[in-house]
């Protein structure tokens, strides 16, 4: 039905009776310029309103401190603090390696114990966050988790700077390591938590600029800290950083755990039971192949991160006769990629689900129309979706997430390409331009491919999202560990071009393996429901 005496702006789609219609008529004289779209989740129409200025409806249905209702600026602060912060992890664990000749003489130790101080942080970085993401969970928070990882950090760094033997700085690098990647874990269950599935992608790929980026600049710090101050200050001005990190934490990012409320009642949802912190409850995750493939897609290629940071100082030294300045600056071609390629995939990963949501919308409309339901309203462009997104709130649309998955193969194609591009440019020692440029749109294509599916598990997995996180970190750790022991012995035996075409040829073999998740995913993501009682009203 479509009032056009009262409101001309105004259009209602309705399948009740008209004695309803009539009552619907009189709510449109008090509020103007109001696009009211009805839609039935289940069957067909479900009474809902879209509105651009009726705060009244607002108030009736948003819970007071429901994190999602907090003012924009309230959550970008929260965001933008918590992305500076989570580049602490990822800093801390390269940061060191340009230390670990010096560590070796100062503490008169071996090779092998000098190694294993850096390996064992890699580790237990992503041992940790299974535990902390155990505690999110079964305490509902999330501030908590960050402020004694924190203080973990803090503490165990300043320990690592007072180390009169290796056998200590090992200890403590473990406890550094459980406290360093905590906020990078569990920071993008917090954005969950504030923001809706269509503004997720744009807030994921803000929140990974500054925290994939900490391995490539983690080696070029090192390397000055440690020629000009020494090894111990490494620690030092990282227990500072934390420290900071803890203080703006404390006072600007609030608690962000929202209890979901589930249409199926079950004891095992039910917060009292949660006493037992298991820390390893994260990993059952891994029995829904949409989890573990998707998981394994993203670690595969994330970890050419971390090989290009072990590979790129000895491959521009040997070929290109660089110092260590100007081989820091070689870091900076990826960085900027990846910095770049993480808000661009952000953007187009929510302006797929906007996309795809008007679409469905539109679709409705006209199968309404066709069925009769809807009377003839005109052309096209009557029944189409205003761009202006800010009069129409899709929020009661559902997409399926394996949506989101369409924004990844762009960035998919450009991965494999740079990365046999730049392996063979230094293997046939080319002009130092063709690497530069191929590792600064092979790091761009990494984070374009990363955010619209890192958004498709976190959408897939309701109320588990920082068990996801917890996983993802967990193995990209163990991948990117194993990588970055066997790269240098791989390129020493087969060379740059066949160490770098041997891991992308892994990586389009778990690349063709996502496209199951396309046609699987949505009986798994049920499956995934089922066994935690999860309603369909939660997202």
């Amino acid at each position: 039905m479509i009032d056009n005496e009262k409101n001309n702006s105004s259009i209602s789609i309705n399948n009740d009776d008209q004695q309803k219609q009539d009552d619907k008529n009189n709510n449109f004289e008090e509020n103007q310029q109001t696009l009211t779209v009805e839609i039935d989740v289940q069957n067909s129409i479900n009474s809902k309103k879209l509105t651009e200025e009726s705060t009244t409806t607002k108030e009736n249905k948003k819970e007071e401190d429901d994190p999602v209702d907090w003012p924009k600026r309230k959550k970008w602060i929260v965001l933008i603090v918590l992305s500076c912060g989570a580049i602490i992890g990822p800093i801390s664990s390269t940061i060191f390696y340009p230390a670990l000749l010096a560590v070796r003489k100062q503490l008169n130790t071996n090779d092998i114990l000098a190694n294993t101080s850096a390996a064992v942080f890699l580790i237990f970085q992503g041992i940790g966050p299974l535990g902390w993401a155990a505690y999110s969970d079964a305490r509902h928070t999330r501030r908590n988790v960050y402020l004694f990882s924190l203080i973990l950090f803090v503490v165990a760094s300043a320990i690592c700077a007072l180390s009169n033997n290796i056998w200590l700085l090992i200890v403590m690098r473990c406890f550094q390591a459980c406290g360093s990647n905590a906020l990078h874990a569990i920071g993008p269950s917090t954005i969950s938590d504030m923001f809706i599935s269509e503004e997720r992608g744009n807030a994921f790929g803000i929140f990974y600029l500054f925290p994939l980026v900490g391995p490539l600049f983690g080696p070029i710090f090192g390397g000055y800290i440690t020629q000009y101050l020494g090894w111990r200050w490494i620690f030092w001005l990282i227990a500072i950083l934390g420290f900071i990190v803890l203080i703006f934490i404390f006072f600007f990012v609030p608690e962000t755990y929202r209890i979901h409320k589930t249409s199926i009642i079950s004891s095992d949802s039910t917060p009292v039971k949660k006493k037992f912190i298991n820390p390893f409850a994260p990993l059952i995750l891994f029995r829904y192949p949409n989890l573990s493939i998707v998981l394994s897609y993203i670690s595969i290629f994330l970890s050419l991160i971390y090989t290009q940071a072990a590979l790129l100082p000895r491959e521009f030294n040997s070929i290109y006769h660089l110092s260590s300045s100007y081989t820091g600056l070689v870091f900076l071609s990826p960085a900027v990629g990846y910095m770049l390629g993480s808000v661009i995939g952000g953007k187009y990963a929510d302006y797929i689900i906007r996309e795809a949501k008007k679409s469905s919308l539109i679709a409705h409309i006209k199968n309404q129309k066709e069925n009769g339901i809807l009377k003839e309203v005109g052309n096209e462009e009557t029944i189409g979706i205003p761009k202006d997104d800010v009069i129409l709130d899709l929020t009661i649309i559902k997409v399926e997430p394996e949506k989101r998955i369409r924004g990844t193969w762009f960035g998919a194609i450009i991965i494999p390409i740079c990365y046999l591009a730049y392996g063979w440019s230094l293997e046939y020692k080319v002009s130092i331009i063709y690497p530069v440029i191929f590792s600064f749109f092979g790091g761009f294509g990494q984070l374009v491919a990363f955010t619209p599916i890192y958004t498709y598990l976190v959408d897939s997995f309701p109320t588990k999202s920082v068990w996801v996180n917890a996983n993802l970190t967990f193995l990209r750790q163990i991948i990117a560990g194993i990588m970055s022991i066997l790269s240098v012995p791989m390129e020493d035996s087969i060379g740059t071009g066949w160490t770098f075409s041997l891991i992308v040829f892994l990586y389009i073999i778990i690349t063709l393996s996502v496209i199951f998740v396309i046609f699987k995913g949505k009986q798994w993501r049920l499956k995934f429901r089922k066994d935690f009682n999860i309603g369909d009203d939660i997202s």
